[in-house]
């Protein structure tokens, strides 16, 4: 064999370990092969688009500008440095690779689709756009994923993934097309799939950021918060100059109830670019949640310094009692949502401020209309189906009778003893559990979803489609106590400090109650109700960061209210003497007898600190972190009456509640 069949060998191999997403090996190939020919151009092209696949920019960098030096007219290595400009956030010098690339070799669809993001980040969108349609004119791959992105967005999952699954028999490695088939499965409810997507990914490009961070980002979304943490901490360990990976994990641990972690994540983001603005509310967040309000308002108004248009950090600023807009804030929140502004996000969160902003000025009347207009425009986003959560309780109160609990509950076993506060959120719950958090025995670890999240996996994909609560017909009694083993191992990530006792105040807890006692038998359950109207009203009037989906229409919301009643009344019937239901309007008329209550339930002593919570300096992330750090007061007891021209309709829904 020549010489010249070697080279030719030696490529394909390198070829076939990259087309079956053995890239580190395949680099390795490279680096052998050059010590025998160190200035062989093809073989160095080729490692240095490898390394830039792997993440590894430094060791790719003078590669490339080495092949380049040796053959300036060969193309592909013009177009790997101009995304490595890209990926560092050098545009300018992005797109002058590009542009020579294409003039090198025009044919080649690559340097068109980085000429288009480059564009787009400089906001030149008639350029990006302009060179995104030759990307797809010369990319068969691109203008599949395209149209499959197009039948995605207009729900038809099943072609979507028809196109996918076509162009992947062909090229199976390729990464683009597994994010696209992971999305789909996503967005199709297929979260187990979506995941193995998704991981084989890491698995193609494992010294690659962008894996990690999409990675972390879905664990993320499906409430797996540890996971997600550690694949996102891989990601900014590869690449730290990434600032939305950054934002990721900062949001990550700021849910995981590490709120000081969480603000160090997000310093380390404004290092990367002070006038970030989601970094900015980020800190915002945590500061109010450790307290430092004054800190809190300085990073909000930082953040709209640099983005006026950055609807999150007005309502931030609105949601807090202590901060009064200025005549000329109102003017300009009022210009911006009355505006031709696209962003429904925004509008939504200004027309949530702008309510609150008559509140306080007692015009409940524009109020309202502020509400309305706002909720409206967050239902139009989100995804609730009232029937089908009347269905879900049905199964529940059939399955969960008497007879089943007591014959599969056993003995009280050591450990760790939950206590968990359920209801409708804006009930109390927060009141609660700074309360029991002031004990000495109690830590608070805030909303946990790792309840719901476990359940909805109990027994795996199943071919029968059996889903919890069935499933637990099947399982033993040691499955089960594996359960709430599992539900304490996750839990372990926001006890910091390993108390005796921590809270959960997950509010749709309420409908794990039959489950909590078979899986945690020494677990406490307290419900923290409010008045039906003052409950429905809070929620109507809140605008919440994720979930809660009830909350966007009125009814819907009473609707929901009725449903949680039915279904603590059914563990009243089945769980006698299990769950104490905490009045909030009891609390507020006798805060000693109620702490009392309270404290003799979760078989805890005494501790004057309790009656003192105000003077507890613990995180507090909920809407009602000012209110939980000050002495009882009355002002919320009664709300709804400000509004009760508006809510007829309510209290007809209501009706079979308030008259008890």
């Amino acid at each position: 064999m020549n010489q010249a069949d070697n080279i030719k060998r030696g490529i394909e191999d390198i070829f076939g370990l990259i087309n079956s997403g053995q890239f580190e090996q395949a680099e390795a190939r490279c680096r052998s092969y050059l010590e025998g020919m160190p200035d062989d151009i093809n073989v160095l092209g080729l490692q240095g688009a490898i390394l830039l696949k792997l993440g590894k920019t430094s060791d790719a960098r003078p590669i490339l500008e080495k092949t380049i030096g040796l053959e300036p007219a060969f193309a592909k290595p013009h177009e790997d440095l101009g995304m490595l400009c890209l990926h560092e956030g050098d545009v300018e010098r992005a797109i002058q690779y590009f542009n020579e690339a294409i003039r090198l070799d025009g044919s080649q669809a690559g340097p068109h689709g980085g000429l288009a993001q480059a564009f787009a980040r400089l906001g030149k969108i008639e350029a990006a756009n302009k060179a995104r349609k030759r990307h797809l004119e010369l990319s068969p791959i691109a203008q599949a994923l395209r149209n499959a992105s197009q039948l995605l967005a207009e729900g038809q999952t099943a072609q979507a993934e028809e196109i996918c699954d076509k162009i992947s028999n062909q090229h199976p490695s390729n990464t683009d097309i597994l994010r696209m088939q992971a999305r789909i499965a996503s967005e199709d409810g297929r979260h187990v799939v979506a995941e193995g997507l998704l991981k084989r990914i890491v698995k193609l490009s494992p010294d690659n950021y962008r894996s990690y961070a999409e990675l972390g980002r879905f664990l993320c979304e499906c409430d797996r918060y540890p996971e997600g943490a550690d694949a996102l901490k891989r990601a900014v360990e590869l690449d730290p100059s990434v600032i939305g990976s950054q934002q990721s994990l900062g949001d990550c641990l700021s849910i995981m109830s590490r709120p000081s972690d969480a603000l160090e994540v997000y310093d380390t983001a404004l290092r990367l670019d002070p006038d970030y603005s989601p970094a900015l509310v980020g800190r915002g967040h945590m500061k109010g949640v450790l307290g430092h309000l004054d800190d809190s308002i300085v990073a909000y108004e930082s953040a709209l310094a640099h983005k006026p248009d950055f609807g999150v950090a007005w309502w931030c600023l609105a949601s807090l009692k202590r901060y009064r807009f200025s005549a000329d804030q109102v003017s300009q929140m009022r210009t911006l949502v009355e505006s031709d502004l696209n962003d429904i996000e925004c509008k939504t969160n200004l027309h949530f401020a702008l309510a609150r902003n008559s509140e306080r000025d007692e015009d409940f009347d524009s109020a309202w209309q502020q509400y309305e207009l706002g909720n409206s425009l967050r239902r139009s986003q989100v995804n609730y189906d009232p029937v089908r959560t009347e269905v879900s309780h049905d199964k529940v109160v059939e399955f969960f009778d008497r007879e089943f609990i007591e014959q599969r509950t056993p003995r009280i076993p050591d450990g760790p003893a939950p206590i968990f506060i359920v209801g409708l959120p804006r009930a109390g719950s927060t009141l609660l559990e700074q309360i029991l958090a002031s004990h000495s025995q109690v830590e608070g670890a805030a909303e946990l979803p790792y309840m719901g999240v476990l359940s909805s996996a109990l027994g795996g994909p199943r071919k029968d489609g059996k889903v919890y609560p069935d499933v637990l017909a099947e399982m033993t009694a040691e499955q089960i106590a594996s359960f709430g083993k599992t539900y304490l191992y996750y839990a372990e990530n926001n006890r910091p400090k390993k108390l005796p006792h921590f809270t959960d105040k997950m509010p749709s807890n309420f409908q794990y109650a039959g489950l909590i006692r078979l899986a945690l038998p020494n677990a406490k359950i307290i419900d923290a109700r409010r008045h039906p109207l003052d409950a429905c009203i809070a929620n109507y009037r809140q605008l919440f960061a994720k979930g809660k989906n009830f909350a966007y229409d009125l009814n819907e919301c009473a609707e929901y209210y009725l449903e949680y009643v039915r279904l603590m009344d059914h563990w009243d019937e089945v769980l006698p003497g299990r769950v104490l239901t905490v009045q909030y309007e009891d609390v507020i008329d006798d805060v000693e007898g109620q702490v009392r209550r309270l404290l003799d339930f979760c078989e805890l002593p005494w501790e004057d600190a309790c009656l003192k919570f105000y003077e507890t300096s613990r995180p507090v992330s909920t809407a009602s972190m000012e209110q939980v750090r000050a002495p009882i007061y009355s002002d919320a007891v009664g709300y709804w009456k400000n509004y009760e021209s508006h809510l007829d309709d309510l209290k007809e829904i209501l009706a079979p509640v308030l008259e008890k």
